[in-house]
């Protein structure tokens, strides 16, 4: 086995690998990757092979939390053979030992841990030396709706009340439109904000969507649904295409007209989309794990997405492997991640 960095020559192998991969998704994408260069993070973008053959590897994410420490993070990965135990524990092995080469273990700034969070329902036992992190990046649930079924079996599985609504909203005359138009993108910040201030939870800031924006368009993954009334948008969804899978990356609604119902069409047509240009899963992104934990911060938002049908997944999260026990304790501590809630 060797290790040698993805270059553009081997991009369209490195995709083809990690769309396949049902444990990954499209933060092991190049997409992805250019856009959190964007956001300060250091990428390596690192491929195993059997002579030519790629077997695995992982974009990793280097982020230099403070002057004295950084960490790094492998979202939704590593790439490995999942389904052939024993190659993906040779795999990753080998992985690891030659992800120790960009660790920082002198000099002023010190590598505290690796995080992984690959999109698997059971532990490997090859993870055994990692630690599961206090805090989870992404979404640890999340529901799927199947769209290699029919239309009308996916009208089915859905809550009696969410097809009414669908209903109430095309009575409404609700038209949801989709393109990556400035009005569009426009229209998408607006409604976004005025989520954020109604659910009062934090928000991502303008040059994150900037520079989001910017590599959607690039990279052609990825589109924005409007739902409006009269021209007047009610109701938005960023949604991002890898592999086959599409995911509600993002979404808002107005406060005005929800008598409407606009959110539930524009998922409906959402979900149309992206069955008739041959996706396999319409990824909600995110539930609450527990269906009775009213406490939970998603909750609300939870219960709108189940009224959809789909499956549940619950992923086993992110692990840590530690570097600097110190320094990763002092990092927990610092960033805050012991008191915040796991998603």
């Amino acid at each position: 086995m060797n290790f040698h960095y993805i270059n553009e020559a081997q991009k369209a192998n490195w995709e083809h690998m990690v769309s396949g991969n049902s444990a990954n998704g499209f933060m092991q994408s190049f997409f992805w990757a250019e856009f959190k260069r964007l956001m300060g993070w250091d990428t390596f973008k690192i491929g195993a092979f059997n002579k030519e053959q790629l077997l695995g590897g992982a974009i990793i994410h280097k982020f230099n939390f403070s002057k004295t420490k950084n960490f790094l993070y492998i979202p939704e990965g590593p790439v490995l053979p999942y389904k052939d135990d024993k190659k993906s524990e040779a795999v990753f092995h080998a992985l690891i030992g030659e992800i120790d080469k960009i660790v920082d273990l002198k000099g002023p700034a010190l590598t505290t841990h690796l995080r992984i969070d690959p999109h698997l329902t059971s532990k490997p036992r090859h993870f055994a030396h990692f630690r599961k992190s206090p805090f989870n990046m992404q979404p640890k649930s999340t529901i799927m709706v199947d769209l290699k079924q029919s239309e009308e079996k996916i009208l089915a599985g859905m809550k009696p009340k969410c097809r009414y609504n669908i209903k109430i909203a095309e009575r409404n005359n609700i038209i949801v439109t989709h393109s990556l138009s400035a009005v569009n993108i426009s229209a998408f910040i607006v409604l976004y904000n005025e989520t954020v201030r109604r659910n009062k939870f934090e928000a991502k800031s303008n040059a994150y969507f900037n520079a989001l924006f910017a590599m959607i368009k690039k990279y052609g993954c990825g589109d924005v649904f409007i739902a409006s009334c009269n021209g007047s948008p009610l109701a938005a969804a960023l949604v991002i295409f890898y592999g086959r899978r599409a995911t509600y990356f993002f979404g808002a609604s107005s406060s005005q007209k929800r008598q409407k119902m606009a959110p539930n069409l524009l998922h409906w047509e959402i979900i149309r989309h992206a069955q008739k240009h041959g996706f396999a899963w319409y990824d909600f992104w995110g539930v609450a794990p527990n269906k009775d934990d009213t406490e939970h911060g998603w909750y609300g938002l939870s219960q709108f997405k189940k009224k959809f049908g789909g499956t549940q997944f619950d992923y086993i999260g992110a692990y840590d492997f530690i570097y600097n026990e110190k320094l990763y304790r002092e990092f927990l501590k610092e960033s805050g991640e012991l008191k915040m809630p796991h998603s």
